[in-house]
């Protein structure tokens, strides 16, 4: 592992109980999270660990862009403030007309 890269990695283990399997989530080589339930499979074990990651990812970094957003704009942001399906990002296309009566 070189120092500019971070490995997360995703593995199934046998239970400790040797009842099934658990998921294994790494990071950089160092046991970060061990799945509380069991899986028949190994495949259950690893969906499931990779679930919870890419869950928990999303909402860390959904968090964090909400509370950049309302840093920049003093306030929690509107969804004008961030063109939330409001067009208003799109540029009249040439020999259409635009705006009222037009």
């Amino acid at each position: 592992m070189t120092d500019d890269h971070l490995i997360i990695s995703v593995e199934t283990v046998e239970a400790s109980d040797s009842w099934g399997f658990v998921g294994v989530v790494r990071v950089g080589g160092i046991e970060a999270y061990r799945t509380i339930r069991r899986y028949s499979s190994p495949s259950a074990a690893h969906t499931a660990a990779v679930q919870l990651l890419v869950n928990t990812v999303g909402i860390l970094l959904a968090g964090q862009e909400w509370r950049g957003a309302a840093e920049e704009f003093g306030h929690p942001p509107h969804r004008v403030e961030l063109g939330f399906g409001l067009g208003l990002d799109r540029q009249p296309q040439e020999g259409h007309a635009t705006g009222p009566g037009a």
